[in-house]
């Protein structure tokens, strides 16, 4: 994600809570709790793949990228550079709603097909032949998309109801919420509304039910009866759309750029790492911190901004050397 501009002007807002005014720290919150979200949205995915299927798939960046270049082609009509430019605006605009909507369900289609031809040939491969061939499909593709798209920074346009601070009818802007914007308490909503989805989907369905006992003992649940296949991709093409939607929420907070995958897969996969492998709590809380020390640094010490999610993994890992919450059953 890098320490690329936030809308919002993250180092005024800390100087106030400096001053510990109320809207100024719950700006604050709400900076830290949607980097958090997008950090959550791409490591959930790579969290329940690596524990389901030990399978580590870096390309999963790739899914980022892709929805949020997808998104903006749906949401705008922009002009691009790379092989586009020679075309003038492009795009459908249809709204940042649109996007929101119809990305995640293209990039489902794309986890689909990327489950079926690029993981499943290497599930009973060596975890490095995995990362290794998976880490070369996100150069490669971030490279396509610079020689489509160009390699100059885009941002979302925001419709006119996202801009500014958040405002509900009649009784307007809330007390202590004037430096809190819309789309960045947007963003946490509907990551914690998707949270809460993954969770019931492994807690109360029969897939997720599945999934679990696959994890467990794959060849046992295929004796039982229990096709473990499909609940398997199921759940590699829902955590390909979380990616695609934050790659729209993430690009309607930070610039849009062919470098975004790389920038957001590698702080995830340490999340996923801190907080324990395949374990959704852990994912969740590693999220958090991450999120918290990503805002911190920003408005402390930018440079230090991409070292600090490496740095809080160092501590957590040395205090507890197996994650937040280790050996968890997957979904849990």
């Amino acid at each position: 994600m890098g320490s690329r501009t936030i809308h919002e002007t993250a180092n005024s807002v800390w100087f106030e809570v400096a001053g510990m005014t109320l809207d100024a720290a719950v700006g604050f919150v709400f900076i830290a709790l949607s980097v958090a979200s997008l950090y959550l949205l791409v490591a959930i995915g790579l969290s329940i793949v690596f524990g389901s299927l030990k399978y580590v798939n870096m390309a999963h960046g790739v899914l980022y990228l892709g929805g949020a270049y997808i998104g903006l082609l749906i949401a705008s009509s922009e002009e691009y550079g790379g092989l586009l430019s020679e075309y003038g605006a492009i795009g459908l605009d249809l709204g940042f709603v649109a996007a929101l909507i119809l990305t995640p369900i293209i990039i489902f289609v794309l986890g689909v097909a990327m489950e079926r031809f690029l993981a499943k040939p290497f599930y009973d491969r060596d975890l490095l032949d995995q990362l290794l061939v998976t880490f070369g499909v996100l150069i490669a593709a971030q490279e396509l998309f610079a020689i489509v798209f160009g390699r100059t920074g885009t941002i979302y346009p925001r419709p006119d109801w996202l801009s500014g601070a958040i405002s509900l009818p009649v009784i307007g802007t809330p007390p202590g919420l004037s430096a809190a914007s819309t789309i960045r308490v947007l963003v946490v909503t509907l990551t914690l509304l998707l949270i809460a989805v993954i969770f019931a989907f492994f807690k109360y369905t029969d897939y997720g039910l599945a999934v679990r006992a696959g994890t467990e003992d794959s060849e046992m649940a295929e004796m039982l009866g229990i096709r473990v296949g499909r609940p398997f991709l199921l759940i590699f093409a829902i955590g390909a759309a979380y990616a695609g939607v934050a790659g729209v929420l993430g690009g309607s907070l930070f610039n849009v750029t062919n470098s975004i995958g790389m920038e957001i897969i590698i702080p995830s996969l340490v999340i996923v790492i801190m907080g324990g492998v395949g374990s959704l709590r852990g994912t969740v809380v590693g999220s958090l911190l991450a999120g918290f020390v990503f805002a911190l640094a920003t408005v402390v010490e930018p440079s230090m901004t991409q070292a600090s999610i490496y740095l809080l993994a160092i501590v957590v890992l040395t205090i507890r050397p197996s994650g937040i919450y280790p050996s968890a059953k997957i979904g849990q």
